[in-house]
């Protein structure tokens, strides 16, 4: 009991719940790419890798901004960690800040068991147990997010407007897909018509000309 109360009693805050915080991290860094890699799709923007790259720091930067507001993100509600400096949120600032220091912090924490720049930033995570009204209320700051993650998740499993050109102007597949009654990617098939239709229906000269060379995607344009 001795040991225990010693460890929680002067155990440097930056080396508590280490392993929880350095695994929040790495996922909330993993979802600001989906968010970004979702977006760049979405907006029809050709994803080279410095988009890719801008796409990830700005949602990574608006992400990290919204956690210090609330000391919350999406994956430290689910470790059950709320980060806080004195048990206050440490402010927009400070969450900006962190988001260019994460990166350095969970390449090294792993080796020196510490977060020296959380440290320097007075920060930590406090311990917020799953369920409880703490833990609710601060789900509740998620919901955005989530929303967010499903719709980018949406944009990167469908095809943009250019992908369903191409498919079906130039892809053996894609024409089998405008000519046969069975297609061999039926899913595909129907995603990329109805992308290309909708496109069609908007105005886009390029679609309407692939619908025209496209029986399935004709039928579905008169419908």
């Amino acid at each position: 009991m001795s040991d225990a109360l010693f460890t929680s009693e002067f155990e440097p805050p930056d080396t508590q719940h280490l392993w929880r915080l350095w695994l929040a991290d790495l996922l909330d860094l993993g979802s600001a790419a989906l968010l970004g890699w979702g977006a760049l799709r979405a907006l029809e923007w050709e994803r080279t890798p410095g988009a890719l790259v801008g796409a990830l720091a700005v949602a990574w930067v608006l992400l990290s901004a919204t956690g210090g507001l609330s000391g919350w993100t999406p994956w430290r509600a689910v470790v059950g960690l709320r980060l806080v400096d004195n048990g206050n949120a440490p402010g927009p600032w400070r969450g900006m800040a962190r988001a260019l220091v994460v990166p350095v912090d969970l390449a090294i924490a792993p080796v020196l068991q510490r977060r020296y720049f959380d440290r320097l930033l007075k920060v930590h995570p406090e311990p917020v147990a799953l369920l409880s009204r703490r833990w609710q209320r601060g789900v509740g700051w998620q919901v955005l997010w989530l929303a967010l993650l499903l719709g980018a998740v949406w944009y990167v499993v469908m095809p943009t407007k250019q992908e369903s050109l191409t498919y079906l102007d130039k892809r053996l597949d894609g024409w089998r897909c405008c000519h046969r009654e069975k297609p061999p990617e039926p899913y595909r098939c129907m995603a990329t018509v109805a992308r290309v239709v909708s496109a069609a229906e908007r105005g886009d000269e390029r679609a309407r000309a692939v619908v025209a060379n496209c029986p399935r995607a004709a039928a579905e344009l008169e419908r």
